[in-house]
């Protein structure tokens, strides 16, 4: 069948059309719509009495110059709606300049709030490279301490849980045995890594899972396909949960954007785990 040229001429302009719709939403729509991932944790029996316990994850906000502190105000209402037992804070908190060091805590320290018995936070690549040391203190000052090689107890009405943060694994000197020495032994603990590829080096200090950001998920996914690209130390575990050498591990697809400022097919994500115990 032979088509005009009015008919090829309306079907170019309209994947034209779709296509720009489709880019506008990648990068003015998609990119705020955070979703609330649930995820529900089993215990083994030994951690059975944490049932019930949950722990928020909020990772890779990337303020800077294409996500700003108002693009965060759809995760700071997911999180005081769901008001979490814990949050934990994935880094990558700035992207592009240190100026924006100050208006990216300052709006942390907003979500930090929603946190029945408070908030961690660990360190990613583009933490250090935007000056570690003036966004430690900020969050210092936000009273959300800094786990590197590093491990924290949480003081629960269920009992103790422990967060172990390890530094960076591209920029900063990440130490796993300093960072768990200070966890007893059969402790229930969560691992924290900013990059998720070397999570196999976690499994022998047997947390009860580890959590990751890093990759945003591929941040443009295409259906069938999957993402079109993926960080370093982020391409084997892109997005969701991976069983590793029997440990739970979970990447989230982040929250703000890196280049190109957009997401398609990978909207934001509140990832919020609920411990599932049986303590009888």
């Amino acid at each position: 069948m032979n088509m005009s040229r009015r008919a090829i001429a309306v079907i170019l302009g309209s994947l034209a059309l779709i296509g720009l719709v489709a880019g506008w939403r990648a990068r003015f729509v998609s990119p705020i719509r955070t979703r609330v991932t649930q995820v529900i944790m089993p215990l083994p029996r030994r951690h059975g009495h944490l049932d019930g316990i949950t722990i928020a994850f909020v990772s890779d906000t990337h303020i800077g110059p294409h996500f700003r502190t108002d693009d965060l105000h759809p995760t700071i209402a997911a999180l005081r709606k769901l008001h979490p037992d814990v949050l934990i804070l994935g880094g990558d908190y700035v992207s592009e300049s240190p100026r924006f060091i100050d208006p990216s805590i300052s709006a942390l320290a907003d979500i930090a709030a929603a946190a029945r018995y408070g908030t961690w936070a660990i360190l990613g690549n583009h933490d250090i490279a935007n000056t570690r040391e003036r966004i430690e203190e900020a969050l210092g000052k936000a009273d959300i301490p800094v786990l590197a090689n590093a491990s924290a107890e949480v003081v629960t009405e269920k009992g103790a849980l422990w967060l172990t943060g390890i530094d960076d694994a591209i920029l900063g000197k990440p130490d796993l045995v300093a960072a768990f020495q200070p966890v007893p032994a059969d402790a229930a603990t969560i691992a924290l890594w900013h990059e998720p590829d070397r999570a196999e080096e976690v499994v022998p200090f047997d947390p009860i899972f580890m959590l990751a950001g890093h990759t945003h998920g591929g941040q443009v996914r295409i259906p069938g396909i999957g993402p079109i690209a993926a960080p370093k130390l982020g391409e084997r575990y892109v997005l969701g949960r991976y069983d590793v050498d029997g440990m739970p591990l979970y990447v989230s697809s982040g929250v703000g954007m890196y280049r190109p400022p957009v997401r398609f097919n990978c909207p934001p994500e509140v990832l919020v785990i609920t411990l599932l115990g049986d303590d009888s």
